[in-house]
């Protein structure tokens, strides 16, 4: 085997991909022909404008560290179609800008592009990356925008139509306050996952646009000190799980479309509704053991997504009584309690619901009641919900 083909099979190896070529990039390279580190290109773009554009092949471009950073110095979106895996060293090790007064991104990608191991720095008024093919990857890398003085966004991936099946794993957003950088914006994203992602001082961590944007994975993210933690504008069914929420002017806007929430963690205050001690009155059903005739609204159209720890009863006889809460239209119930009743005696109890049924509630949900009691003919309880707000 010779020494090309052996460093060719560990740069391939390395991201466990199969690749047709690889090229090197550094700083220390003679910038000849980048098939070898000692004949390494000295830019990034000298590699991706040598890489193969056969729709056939896949192009891989080791980097090496840099003492300060790699420049694309090129103006507007620097754009590369072909089928590429850029791979740095170290998310910290490879800084990539793009200083050109006309540039509005570092780069961009409209070929099959997995881009890991890089630090992308923003500067002082520039988006970061753009990825607008399916199967997408961005994985342990960096997005810095300590700097802006303007609005841009680090990451960005957008499709003519939908695109899936795409991968952002392990990255870190900064950036400078809560008035600037937006982390990530899928637009026309679909089936794709976001894992192991920590983002703070942004204006926004994570937005989602158009309707096409369906069913999303984001789960295992720490957002933090930023303006608008998720920004949910449009797309259905994105299943969130596992983020933590610190220190943020909004943890969650807009909220469009209908989500599923697991295991989301952060301070939220908790609230009593209504704030009166009279309650909302659910009237049993008229008869032995019969439910309310129509469902009862103890909670509007909420403002932000919201979870029930615990409810509050009070009865108006002393008999034995079922409380039932429901999203409005009926189903599921999520929680349904029996209350020995006592006339004019407060009673909580806390919801403590089985693993993985945590019922956070989207924007926008109505929660109702029906009660029955033991006894024939109309009873009342009162009922009080205690709410995080998220």
């Amino acid at each position: 085997m010779s020494y090309l083909t052996a460093l060719k099979e560990i740069g391939s190896s390395a991201i466990a991909r199969a690749v047709t070529q690889t090229l090197y990039v550094s700083p220390n390279g003679s910038g000849t022909n980048g098939l070898t580190w000692a004949t390494a290109y000295t830019t990034i773009q000298a590699a991706l404008d040598a890489a193969s554009t056969d729709g056939d092949d896949c192009t891989l471009i080791m980097i090496s560290p840099h003492a300060t950073h790699y420049n694309i110095d090129t103006t507007g979106d620097p754009t590369w179609a072909a089928n590429v895996i850029l791979n740095g060293t170290h998310r910290t090790w490879a800084k990539v800008m793009n200083s050109h007064v006309s540039a509005t991104s570092i780069m961009k990608f409209t070929g099959k592009a997995a881009v890991i191991n890089l630090n992308f720095n923003l500067g002082t008024a520039m988006n970061g990356l753009i990825m607008t093919y399916g199967g997408f990857r961005v994985n342990r890398c960096q997005f810095v925008g300590e700097d802006l003085g303007g609005v841009a966004t680090a990451l960005e991936v957008v499709g003519a139509s939908a695109i899936k099946h795409g991968k952002i794993i392990g990255c870190d957003f900064l950036g400078e306050g809560t008035t600037q950088m937006t982390a990530i914006k899928l637009d026309k994203v679909t089936f794709s996952l976001l894992e192991d992602i920590r983002i703070h001082k942004c204006k926004t961590g994570i937005q989602i646009a158009d309707a096409t944007s369906d069913q999303n994975m984001l789960r295992g993210i720490d957002i933090g000190e930023s303006g608008i933690g998720l920004d949910l504008d449009a797309g259905n069914e994105q299943h969130i799980s596992n983020v933590l929420f610190h220190d943020n002017t909004t943890n969650i806007d807009d909220d469009v479309g209908d989500h599923h929430y697991t295991n989301i963690d952060g301070e939220f205050p908790v609230t009593t509704i209504p704030d009166n001690f009279t309650g909302i009155d659910v009237a049993t059903g008229d008869g032995l053991d019969t439910w309310t005739a129509a469902d009862v609204t103890v909670r509007a159209a909420a403002a932000k997504p919201f979870r029930i720890i615990g409810i509050s009863v009070e009865a108006d006889a002393s008999e034995k009584f079922r409380l039932r809460l429901t999203g409005a239209g009926g189903s599921p119930h999520f929680a349904d309690i029996q209350i020995e009743g006592t006339a004019n005696v407060n009673k909580r109890q806390s919801l403590s619901l089985p693993s993985g049924t945590e019922f956070i509630f989207n924007k926008g949900a109505v929660i109702e009641a029906s009660a029955k009691s033991e006894s024939d003919g109309v009873d009342h309880v009162f009922v009080w919900l205690e709410l995080q707000e998220i």
